[in-house]
């Protein structure tokens, strides 16, 4: 017998039947069977995203709460902040005006301490000037080589004074300690006051090869950039001699000769004393306030009479007082 499925469809008009195969009655359990498996499937992962919707609604409540609460804090510091800015700014106009009522005071004060500075240096300069009066010209020279005078070197010109400026290399504001003398490598450089080398070596903070002369008497000079040293240390030099030859070592933009004055540690402009000469003698007594000059007059005018007693006959040495 074979296998056959009989499907029958009646209606109004009437009975119709149908007759399939086994094999298509086997398709059609297995079509019905697959459909139900799919429904499974999907209906598995409905609910699956279903849960998941609702975990992610919970995440969302979750995060608008903590955003609630980030808002109410910031809102709180806000305030905060607005109401310690308005403390500072009635502060800071309690500070400007003390501030400015200091300063009254201060200038009030500076302009008084300048009066009196300017008649005790003005008694000092008539003091020093009066005793100048007694130099000779012996006397003079003697202390133009114990103090440093004159120009270092011959040069082109000027390029850096003393005093706050842009570093031409860092481009940062510093301060310049010295004279910066424009000149061509190889430029001989000689002391401006009799001394002892200190030191003639490089250095390493930017001055390339550099020379300290000690002068006694608390001054010091410093020659930096240079090309070669012409001297060592301990040697004993003599106003004018040659002890170097200027150059571009260094922290230098170009070739020049770098120089300081020091008095007692403190650095000194030395454009005072580049300027000073036997035409322009007294101009630095008056320029420079940090040196006791009183005490170097008198100290000149002793070592001349020490070496006129030790050279000449008592006799002479009366006649010459």
């Amino acid at each position: 017998m074979r296998n056959y499925l009989t499907i029958t469809i009646t209606d109004v008009h009437g009975s119709r039947q149908f007759t399939l195969t086994h094999f298509f009655k086997k398709f059609i359990f297995w079509f019905l069977g697959f459909i139900a498996v799919i429904s499974l499937v999907a209906g598995g992962l409905v609910w699956q995203v279903v849960i998941e919707r609702s975990e992610l609604e919970m995440q969302i409540e979750d995060l608008y709460q903590q955003k609630l609460q980030l808002e109410s804090g910031f809102n709180q510091e806000l305030e905060r902040r607005d109401e310690l800015y308005t403390e500072l700014t009635q502060n800071k106009e309690a500070l400007e005006t003390e501030v400015q009522v200091k300063e009254g005071q201060l200038n009030f004060l500076q302009g008084t301490l300048g009066k009196l500075e300017e008649h005790i240096s003005d008694a000092l300069s008539e003091q020093t000037s009066k005793r100048l009066t007694e130099l000779s010209e012996l006397d003079i020279r003697l202390l133009m080589h114990r103090i440093p005078s004159g120009l270092p070197s011959s040069f082109k010109m000027i390029t850096d004074g003393f005093g706050w400026r842009t570093h031409p290399l860092t481009k940062k504001r510093s301060f310049h300690e010295g004279l910066d003398f424009s000149c061509d490598v190889g430029t001989r450089v000689h002391t401006t006051a009799d001394g002892v080398v200190e030191s003639a070596g490089w250095d390493a903070s930017g001055y390339g090869l550099k020379i300290i002369i000690n002068h006694g008497y608390g001054f010091k000079t410093v020659y930096a950039h240079l090309h070669k040293l012409l001297v060592e240390k301990g040697q004993v030099v003599m106003r004018g001699d040659d002890i170097a030859l200027s150059g571009n070592s260094g922290a230098s933009s170009g070739a020049h000769l770098h120089y300081e004055v020091h008095y007692l540690g403190n650095k000194l402009n030395p454009r005072q004393f580049a300027d000073w000469g036997l035409r322009k003698f007294d101009v630095i007594f008056k320029q420079v306030r940090e040196v006791p000059w009183e005490s170097f007059v008198d100290l000149v005018i002793q070592e001349k009479q020490l070496v006129l007693k030790q050279s000449l006959p008592t006799a002479a040495v009366s006649t010459e007082k």
